[in-house]
């Protein structure tokens, strides 16, 4: 008889903290990596074309090369897979002095040449804000970008007026800035509404969790497993089989009464990891109610879902619970039928569950028709 093969791909379970950490880094990385790509491509061409004009403009003659080095030491350095922190801060830091240094050198240079380079720095300086969303708060964020900006719209007046220049005297840096603070603010409400978003999705899927996770074993409580019995049933209408198995704890009763409750939690807690280790990646296992547990099995036939309960079975005899001893299990096994819906697969598995109680417990009984009055019924949780 052949058994059904275990080496099969794990599903996606529930991220982990480190887990979920990992797979944002990994998309960060790949952000950057194609961004430092693109803006080295910026850089070069701009370069090119400034060498080519009667008077380069200095800054884009010398500085832009040294963009260009930031660039590429960024580039191998995440290629490396080494500190991300570290790439970003350095990146920061020098696309931040490049912003100041364009906007200090308004102060400086000729009339005509204020407005090109305070474009410059404001382009920059929307690149150096989205940076900062990502490596910092959102309102620590907002605050950088508010103070670069500030500075990028108060120096270049000051160069203006400095030189006896009027405040209406150049329209186009003052529609620049207006485009650039309207920028701003949007980088500003989708940072913020990110925020919120994951802030109200983590609430969501913990609250969903929560509903769906039995508080003491920590396995999928009965309303967890209802959808995934019903893939099952969707599965065998395809002509795939498949199988429950619901087992209860003997005389668990007695375990409560003689050792105590804390005691019987504890077997219901070990109880349950014991069997979840012993079952494929694909199966599920859920608390069903009191001392009752449910397992579905995709792909599983009728003899093979009674050859793993036979083992589970024995596995959990064979175990010695802490304070209480040996506890041992009865198992009914009822394989999904044509025309099946949750009500009789799992009447049907609750038959087979009594059965095994009354012969005796501590043992494995397969239900495969539908001879049982139960079926008529869906099982009450509860004890047998």
């Amino acid at each position: 008889m052949n058994r059904p093969d275990r080496r099969q791909s794990r599903p996606r379970l529930p991220e982990t903290v480190p887990d979920a950490l990992s797979r944002v880094e990994g998309l960060r990385r790949q952000v950057y990596f194609w961004a430092l790509g693109l803006g080295s491509v910026i850089l070069v061409a701009t370069w090119v074309l400034q060498t080519r004009r009667p008077t380069p403009d200095p800054y884009v003659l010398y500085g832009h090369p040294v963009l260009l080095l930031q660039c590429l030491w960024a580039v191998v350095w995440l290629l490396q897979r080494r500190s991300l922190l570290v790439a970003e801060r350095v990146v920061f830091i020098v696309n931040s002095v490049a912003v100041l240094a364009q906007l200090f050198l308004s102060l400086l240079t000729r009339d005509n040449q204020v407005l090109g380079l305070a474009s410059g720095a404001y382009w920059m300086l929307v690149a150096v804000s989205i940076l900062s969303y990502l490596m910092f708060s959102t309102r620590q964020a907002l605050w950088l970008s508010a103070a670069f900006y500030g500075l990028g719209v108060v120096l270049p007046w000051a160069a203006l007026v400095s030189r006896g220049e009027g405040l209406g005297a150049q329209p186009e840096l003052a529609r620049v800035q207006l485009t650039c603070g309207a920028i701003l603010v949007l980088l500003y409400s989708l940072a913020w509404y990110r925020e919120r978003f994951l802030v109200e999705r983590g609430q969501r899927l913990t609250l969903e969790q929560l509903a769906n996770t039995d508080p003491l074993t920590q396995l999928p409580n009965r309303r967890a497993l209802y959808p995934v019995i019903e893939r099952l049933l969707e599965e065998g209408g395809r002509g795939t089989v498949g199988c429950l198995i619901l087992f209860d704890l003997d005389h668990f009763k007695r375990i409560n009464d003689t050792h105590g409750h804390n005691a019987g939690d504890e077997v219901l807690i070990r109880g349950g990891g014991l069997i979840r280790a012993a079952l494929r990646d694909t199966d599920h296992l859920g608390r069903w109610g009191g001392e009752e547990f449910l397992i579905t099995l995709p792909g599983v036939s009728a003899s093979q879902g009674q050859d793993i309960a036979e083992r589970l079975r024995t596995r959990l005899a064979a175990h010695t619970f802490p304070g209480v001893g040996q506890v041992t299990a009865s198992f009914g096994v009822a394989p999904c039928l044509p025309g099946d819906d949750l009500p009789r697969w799992t009447a049907r598995a609750d038959a087979a569950l009594y059965r095994a109680k009354d012969e005796g417990r501590n043992r494995v009984v397969l239900q495969t028709d539908r001879s049982s009055p139960e079926e008529q019924q869906a099982p009450l949780v509860g004890t047998h």
